[in-house]
């Protein structure tokens, strides 16, 4: 037996009111509407509902039975609407993933920012590569990622919010006259992984690095370049200041950009706390980018 809730809401107010014309002041219908209702719930349920004698309604032996029931249900249904305006603002966990860097140079502050109004939310920030954090997302662990580089995923939505140059650097002592194949011969190549646009880059200079050296974080490569480790293809704007300082040296540039994306599932565009922090950063991520480039 399917019953329409429309059907069922109409007797519980009738029930509680037991006037007709009231119950129809009170739903906003006619009052031919809530007795069709009413007799139509009486034909699915075989049995009537109410009864009249003179100008009184009273509730049958089986309306009374129902009546419980309809309280029961409708205060539950009342109790499901509560919890779920509480989602009409931020509420719950968010968890974005994101490179180190991205962490530190642009997330801090834009989760400060976010937290300020949003105190109901249990916020998460996890610092990953990119690879991770695209599997973080296809497994429900992340609600939002930021990666380098487009990553081709279904059911989730991809906004570009950045592009960046990229460099190939080494130690300020490595001899940048050196042909680059000899470089990657004498050097090791210290990456976070041989994605496919380092892959790109490299076959741009026709080189093949001997050694591959893979560091989970963007911060520890640059480390290890200015200690002489190796040679690495990071951002340049991970590396600006030590290339103006002089710690590293440019090796080559490449005139294709690495663009930067947002990530998060398709379903989950209208979650307030997504919704709330993908507005966010694309409202401050290239304002906090122009703020740190001239400090």
């Amino acid at each position: 037996m399917i019953i329409d809730l429309r059907n069922l809401k109409t007797f519980h107010v009738v029930a509680q009111c037991l006037n007709f014309t009231k119950a129809a002041e009170l739903l906003n219908y006619s009052q031919p509407t809530i007795s069709q209702q009413i007799k139509v719930l009486e034909e699915e349920l075989h049995h009537p509902l109410f009864n009249r004698m003179g100008k009184k309604l009273y509730l049958t032996e089986v309306g009374k039975m129902l009546y419980k029931h309809t309280g029961t249900l409708f205060a539950f249904v009342e109790e499901i609407e509560e919890d779920l305006r509480q989602f009409d603002s931020p509420f719950g966990r968010l968890t974005v993933a994101a490179s180190e860097f991205y962490c530190s140079f642009y997330l801090g502050a834009i989760m400060s920012d976010f937290l300020k109004g949003n105190k109901d939310v249990h916020f998460s920030l996890v610092c990953a590569t990119s690879e991770t954090t695209v599997q973080l997302l296809q497994t429900n662990e992340a609600d939002i990622g930021i990666t380098a580089g487009y990553f081709e995923l279904s059911g989730v939505e991809h906004i570009c919010i950045d592009e960046e140059d990229l460099v190939l650097v080494a130690h300020a002592e490595v001899d940048a006259q050196c042909d680059l194949s000899l470089l990657f011969e004498q050097y090791p190549f210290i990456t976070y992984g041989m994605v496919p646009m380092i892959q790109r880059c490299l076959d741009e200079l026709n080189c093949r690095p001997k050694t591959i050296v893979e560091v989970g974080s963007e911060d520890a490569i640059k480390e290890a370049v200015i200690g002489g480790a190796g040679i690495a293809l990071l951002s340049d704007l991970i590396l600006q200041k030590e290339i103006e300082s002089g710690a590293v040296q440019v090796l080559a540039r490449f005139p294709k950009r690495l663009q930067t994306y947002m990530m998060y599932p398709s379903d989950m565009k209208d979650f307030q706390n997504v919704q709330a922090f993908v507005k966010l950063i694309e409202k401050r991520w290239l304002v906090i980018r122009q703020q740190r480039s001239v400090e």
